[in-house]
């Protein structure tokens, strides 16, 4: 029997005990889970061993994960393992106080930026980019837009080589903003007219937090996000503090350099930790940093992601989705830069999340979501996910075939 059956044959032996215990049936299932903020002895225990078995043969047991894995149920840890090293030389080996890149997960506290704006009146999701930028070359492109991946704005990264930037020259947020003064590359689409995974997006967001806010962005979030959340070992990097910048290695071992787009923010560059993440989880649960009505907001779908060839991934504004119901969803979002990994998945349902970062390229780490099956079955199978966001010079990893989800959407059903 392989190593792979036998925690798919555990992890289904502890979720057939924990949902028969507090699901009576499916549909009731599907529903929001019990408001109890306690976890009795036996069921921690269940959680835990289910947990260690499916990270032991996920990442652990290979010895070539290096990162942190941490998962929480009413911001009480069940599970939590580090394995590998923050240096070249292997001396400083990683644990709970570690710090990573977690690349575009970074760019949900965009979005917490720009609710708590909206939410504060200083601005608007339908306010056009001209109120900010007078001179931006393109009309009808809103705050809203940015935010759900829908300007049609071509992606920074080719820019660069376009405008044959000096590659020994670190660039700016304001320096994307000039190249589209001066390239005026032509919009992919009209604005609001489809989906198109753009970290451009999210680097002018930033610069709006700035313009609306009068704070430099990672002072910004540094206020406003991480002092509300108790973040206290967080930080976002800039221009301003490229020392903050952490090395990290592809999946062969080999370091990634720094190079010219490491200080952009917005899209990325929030360094962070597993229990940091924890946090920011728990504040968010308890609308310490943005109102519930805001956060619905930004987890209703505007779009569905094709490119996953899965009906259950959508994105609202600033956080992918996946919906398997009208009354269950997970909010997310990956991350990947460099040799940086990142899963933040929060159940809302189950009132917990999955945590998961590394500093050394693992294609694995994002199959960490599936983890989700311990709560309760999201998934009908255990197949490998796949990250297809942009990493470095605008490569993707390729996205995995179509998963089947134990509760399809109405929609899923009705495509299928």
């Amino acid at each position: 029997m392989s190593g792979r059956v036998k925690v798919l044959i555990g992890v289904c032996w502890v979720l057939a005990s924990l949902w028969s215990c507090s699901n009576p049936s499916m549909g009731r299932g599907q529903q929001a889970a019990t408001t109890t903020a306690t976890i009795d002895s036996a069921s921690r225990q269940q959680y835990q061993h289910a947990l260690a078995q499916f990270f032991d043969s996920l990442l652990l047991r290979s010895g070539h994960f290096s990162g942190g894995i941490l998962v929480a149920k009413h911001g009480q840890i069940l599970y939590e393992a580090y394995a590998g090293f923050e240096d070249q030389d292997r001396t400083a080996a990683i644990d709970s106080s570690s710090i990573f890149h977690v690349a575009s997960t970074s760019k949900t506290f965009t979005s917490t930026a720009i609710l708590q704006l909206v939410q504060a009146g200083a601005l608007s999701l339908d306010d056009t980019l001209q109120r900010f930028f007078p001179l931006f070359p393109y009309q009808g492109i809103r705050v809203r837009h940015l935010l759900s991946h829908s300007s049609g704005l071509p992606n920074y990264a080719g820019l660069f080589t376009q405008y044959k930037w000096r590659t020994d020259r670190i660039a700016s947020n304001a320096d994307v903003l000039y190249l589209y003064y001066a390239l005026r590359p032509g919009l992919e689409f009209s604005p609001g007219s489809r989906f198109r995974y753009c970290n451009t997006n999210f680097a002018l967001l930033a610069l709006i937090v700035e313009k609306v806010s009068g704070k430099f962005y990672p002072d910004y979030v540094h206020d406003s996000i991480f002092m509300k959340a108790n973040m206290s070992s967080s930080y976002v990097l800039s221009h301003r503090r490229v020392e903050g910048y952490l090395p990290t290695w592809d999946a062969g071992g080999r370091p990634y350099p720094f190079n010219h787009m490491d200080a952009i923010y917005g899209d990325k560059n929030v360094y962070t930790n597993c229990r940091d993440l924890l946090r920011y989880d728990s504040a968010i649960r308890a609308g310490a940093l943005v109102a519930p009505q805001w956060l619905d907001s930004a987890w209703s779908a505007r779009y569905v992601d094709g490119r996953y060839n899965d009906p259950i991934e959508q994105y609202g504004l600033g956080w992918r989705l996946k919906i398997f119901s009208d009354s269950l969803k997970i909010p997310y979002h990956n991350g990947w830069w460099h040799g940086n990994n990142a899963v933040f998945q929060r159940l809302l349902a189950d009132s917990a999340v999955i945590i998961v970062m590394s500093n050394r390229f693992q294609r694995r780490v994002y199959s960490s979501a599936k983890a989700a099956n311990i709560f309760r079955p999201y998934f009908a199978d255990f197949k490998e996910e796949e990250e297809v966001e942009q990493g470095q010079s605008g490569r993707k990893l390729q996205p995995a075939r179509s998963r089947k989800s134990a509760v399809p959407s109405k929609r899923s059903r009705r495509r299928r």
